[in-house]
């Protein structure tokens, strides 16, 4: 099998789990009114306000929701279709709590969510890859017993934990302290995206953009440490021990028998076999990014996705939660499609099995 009956065949197995996903996700969020015969609208509205409702408008209400009262086989099938259309076109309906269209919450979010998890994710690969590359040369060693025991430890910390603790010492003690010291705060600030007062301030100056950028990224510092160093030790471990495992196959020692400098060793056989298994851990990570950290984003009251979403949950907000899951579901098959494709190119290999 060539490279192309390869893609062929990983884009159809892509449609068909995307096909079921999407099947799959109409039912998940309306189990509740077919097991239990009661629709979402039924818990948003008392029983003495249904009786003071006309039927036109009760009617309305549902219909806003693409949901049918009493619904029959038909029914289904007609709320099937219409929600299929709707995902389609990326109407994900209004939402229960705030009564605004779920896409427009979605887009005003993203953005955030996307710097915060882009930038730590990127910074978290990176120094995880390259300090995993520089221990696994000399395992056994003191630098390498020391610097697993730090990623191990670091890998089970809590975040959210984590991001309490940076905020009680960069937050609120190191102010305080710089306040009584020098007489003026020095820190980070407790939560937000960005101050309200300054957003004002920005409105009315010609540098407002500059202004409301550096604002963001000062926000951005803390939550992305917590969620940079939560994600550091995963990324470490995982290249040292394939790192360690590649070095001791037959090549390398071919390489090595072939005079090869032991840096053309390490980093154009050892490395780029490595990277292999790093392939799908850094595609499912990006799959992940649209998902946001729900903890991190709580504890920091980020204004991203993640915390949304774990509103919407809690609010039984489910066109918001169908929403996510269905933007969730498609972004990770995405990410696997593009492991796939990766592994295809990486390793010819896997294309021929």
């Amino acid at each position: 099998m060539g490279l192309r009956e390869y893609v062929i065949r990983r884009s159809i197995y892509m449609f068909l789990l995307i096909i079921a996903v999407i099947c799959f996700n109409f039912l998940l969020f309306r189990l509740p009114s077919l097991v239990l015969g009661v629709s979402p609208v039924d818990l948003m509205i008392s029983d003495r306000l249904r009786q003071r409702m006309s039927r036109e408008l009760l009617l309305q209400l549902y219909a806003r929701f693409g949901l049918v009262p009493n619904p029959d086989i038909f029914d289904w099938i007609y709320m099937f279709w219409r929600y299929l259309v709707s995902m389609l076109t990326g109407n994900f309906g209004y939402s229960f709590a705030t009564q605004t269209p779920v896409i427009g919450e979605i887009m005003e979010r993203l953005p955030n969510t996307l710097l915060l998890m882009g930038t730590s994710s990127v910074v978290a690969i990176i120094i995880g890859i390259w300090t995993g590359v520089k221990v696994a040369v000399d395992p056994g060693s003191r630098r390498d017993v020391g610097s697993v025991t730090v990623a191990l430890f670091i890998f089970a910390l809590p975040v959210f934990w984590f991001g309490l603790m940076l905020l009680m010492i960069f937050g609120f003690m190191l102010p305080n302290a710089t306040q009584a010291l020098f007489g003026v705060p020095i820190g980070f600030p407790l939560g937000g995206t960005i101050e309200y007062g300054l957003w004002v301030q920005a409105q009315q100056s010609p540098f407002g953009a500059i202004m409301i950028a550096g604002d963001i990224l000062y926000h951005l510092i803390l939550p992305m440490i917590a969620l940079g160093v939560g994600g550091y030790g995963g990324y470490f471990i995982y290249m040292r021990n394939n790192l360690i495992d590649v070095m001791t196959e037959d090549y390398i020692l071919t390489a090595r028998a072939k005079g090869l400098d032991e840096n053309q060793v390490l980093y154009k056989h050892g490395m780029k076999n490595a990277m292999l298994p790093m392939v799908t851990i850094i595609a499912l990570t990006f799959g992940g990014l649209i998902g946001g950290a729900p903890l991190t984003e709580t504890v920091f009251n980020w204004h991203g996705l993640g915390r949304y979403i774990l509103q919407s949950l809690v609010a039984l907000d489910y066109p918001v939660s169908q929403a996510a899951f269905m933007i969730l579901s498609i972004t990770t098959i995405l990410a696997n499609f593009v492991a796939d494709m990766l592994y295809g190119v990486l390793d010819p290999r896997i294309r021929y099995a």
